[in-house]
């Protein structure tokens, strides 16, 4: 479809907004930002307003407003600065994860994911606060109870973002960890970037044993793979996937990821930043390179 005639595809829109097709999806969805038509074949078609408007959107969610605030003052609702806006709900994860309180531990990561891409949260944010929680059971300030709690809702919240992304097909990258690594929060973050970046990502989780690795990868002939290596880690354990799946005929290209990855030889290491790695690995994949 021409975007010239005011009849825009997601993909057009995208590049004139600036803004993921999954987060435009988002926001259709979420807070009813536009209501684009549908063409013969049930694709999305925006017009001229609807690509205003979500500029607009685009904007407001730049300069620090909140998504849900910025969607209602698109429609006159007056937007908080955002010094306000940093206020309404306390962006403190240890605090919601001592109340035990599910609808205050969604709504603290609600608004976080509100406020910023996951690709800019993941390390701003998320991650950090992780750690702040680990210190404070470390410290005896919160108990085991606490901390699953707030993984769990992490966990959620992370996979909704990570089901609402459209990956456009083809062969999959397997991402997980390997055997005996349970600490997933990192890893679990870059996949759902990787995906939001269009990549057909095949998340395997933790604890995956070497054979089960060497099964997915001769199931799916996927085109890479990307081990963590978390601290918690046995470098070895890492080792011993890249090189069988680096064995496997055809070889599989692999990256490997986390406070652990230098130990790992034979892959190519990621940034340590979550949006950045998501972002090698997916230009990577486009233009043909692999490890």
């Amino acid at each position: 479809m021409n975007g010239s005639s005011g009849a825009y595809t997601v993909k057009q829109v995208a590049a004139l907004t600036g803004v993921l097709e999954t987060t435009l999806r988002a926001w259709e969805r979420r807070y009813g930002v536009v209501s684009p038509t549908r063409s013969a074949g049930g694709y999305r078609l925006y017009s001229d307003a609807d690509v205003a408007r979500l500029r607009s959107m685009a904007a407001l969610v730049a300069g620090g407003v909140p998504a849900s605030v910025a969607a209602r003052s698109l429609d006159g609702a007056p937007a908080a600065a955002p010094e306000e806006n940093a206020g309404a709900v306390g962006l403190d994860l240890v605090s919601a994860a001592a109340s035990l309180d599910p609808a205050r531990l969604d709504a603290v990561l609600a608004e976080a994911l509100d406020r910023s891409p996951i690709e800019a949260l993941a390390d701003a944010w998320l991650l950090p606060e992780l750690a702040r929680v680990g210190e404070a059971w470390a410290s005896k300030d919160l108990t085991v109870a606490h901390e699953h709690f707030a993984s769990a809702g992490v966990a959620r919240a992370l996979g909704r973002a990570f089901s609402e992304a459209s990956p456009t097909g083809g062969p999959g990258v397997l991402v997980g960890l390997p055997e005996g690594s349970h600490h997933e929060m990192g890893l679990l973050a870059f996949a759902t970037c990787l995906r939001r970046l269009g990549v057909n990502v095949v998340y395997l989780g933790t604890d995956v044993p070497l054979p089960d690795w060497e099964a997915a990868a001769a199931e799916l002939r996927p085109r890479a793979a990307v081990v963590g290596v978390p601290q918690s880690t046995r470098p070895a354990k890492a080792q011993a996937v890249v090189d069988r799946l680096r064995a496997l005929t055809p070889p599989i290209a692999v990256w490997v990821g986390g406070g652990l990855a230098g130990k790992v030889v034979r892959a190519d290491p990621l940034p340590h930043e979550v949006g950045a790695a998501a972002e090698l690995v997916a230009t990577s994949l486009r233009a043909g390179r692999t490890p």
